[in-house]
């Protein structure tokens, strides 16, 4: 916390007693910490896009495949390795797993049975399509909660602001949702023979949300001159963040045309990384000998990410065994999206809350 209070120290240096700063600068972990993984990370997207296009062009995988190359890269080296970072504020937290013993345990189990019915009676295109929309929105709600910390560090408490920012967020976030989500009138291809099938949305309500989202802007960029003329500090952190979740989506959503892999890809490398960085904070503030914590679990996050990542693009690229291998890690994905609408709810763990943001 030392870079963040320096710098909040600084720009009070360069203000008048009297007088109030223009930008409120408080931070998670601190300016180069928060910078890179909760903020500037979102630029991990355009480096998968490049690299798949990369992929493309030198035809190195099977069959001239970039698609299954650019999906392996991203899911053993960044989106499995983020889901088992879940259990260290799971099975590894003892006020955490004594909270809800149940859901760690049997419930887990019972996510695992309920992915084994489901693909015995070869539902596993319904299975797709719950994953994809119960991931966007987790990726949501994370970026909320991010937004959520960033607006109770710099107290930014005011009724109106709340509103606003929350308006601007979710009418964006969407807004580039229901841009790829409406108007599908065929399946979508997952890899090669296999299909989901999405459920047919208007794109008129795309049409519509896209209009209050252009509603919340207006209003959002009149409230920071309302402000400015108020004399009140604007949430530099807050501002710069809603300008990297809301761009980024756009240029997802809005911007490219990709296979189904690689669009999960670019929706989800940003939030990985955001994870991964909350992740390693938590794991300081909350473990013992904080100097190597972090790197531990990193280091087997990913050791399980290259593992169960290979087993699932086997099973997209052969079916067959790897299909039912798969099944259980595919259901730890979901138990992840459930889970952490649970045990990030700093409201009701005051105690957590002061550890983690202190």
């Amino acid at each position: 916390m030392m870079p963040s209070d320096a710098l909040a120290a600084t720009s009070n240096q360069k203000t008048a007693p009297n007088q109030t700063p223009l930008w409120s600068i408080k931070w998670i972990v601190s300016p180069k910490y928060d910078l890179f993984f909760f903020i500037g990370s979102c630029v991990f997207t355009w480096l998968v896009l490049a690299f798949y296009v990369w992929a493309q062009k030198q035809d190195f995988a099977p069959k001239g495949d970039a698609i299954i190359v650019t999906y392996f890269l991203f899911t053993a080296f960044f989106d499995h390795p983020h889901i088992f970072q879940t259990f260290s504020r799971t099975h590894f937290d003892k006020a955490e797993r004594q909270k809800r013993p149940f859901l760690h345990t049997w419930g887990l189990l019972l996510f695992i049975v309920a992915g084994l019915v489901a693909t015995a009676f070869d539902w596993q295109s319904e299975l797709i399509v719950f994953a994809a929309v119960f991931g966007s929105w987790h990726i949501m709600r994370q970026h909320w909660g991010l937004l959520r910390a960033y607006k109770g560090k710099n107290g930014d408490y005011e009724k109106i602001d709340h509103w606003l920012d929350g308006f601007l967020f979710y009418a964006g976030m969407f807004a580039c949702f229901f841009q790829d989500y409406t108007d599908i009138t065929s399946p979508v291809v997952i890899y090669k023979e296999l299909v989901a099938h999405f459920p047919y949305l208007p794109a008129e309500i795309a049409e519509i949300v896209w209009t209050i989202f252009m509603v919340a802007l207006v209003l959002f960029v009149l409230r920071q001159a309302q402000r400015l003329y108020q004399k009140k500090p604007l949430n530099l952190p807050k501002i710069l963040f809603l300008v990297a979740a809301l761009s980024t989506h756009y240029f997802v959503f809005f911007l490219t045309l990709t296979p189904f892999l690689v669009a999960e890809a670019l929706e989800t490398i940003y939030h990985n990384f955001q994870y991964q960085g909350f992740m390693m904070h938590y794991q300081k503030k909350r473990f013992k000998d904080v100097r190597r914590v972090a790197f531990k679990w990193f280091g087997i996050s990913l050791a399980y990410g290259i593992v169960v990542g290979t087993i699932e693009v086997l099973g997209l690229m052969h079916n067959g065994f790897f299909k039912w291998l798969f099944v259980p890690f595919s259901m730890i994905v979901i138990y992840h999206y459930y889970v952490d609408g649970l045990i990030w709810r700093f409201s009701k763990e005051p105690e957590l809350r002061k550890e983690i943001f202190s």
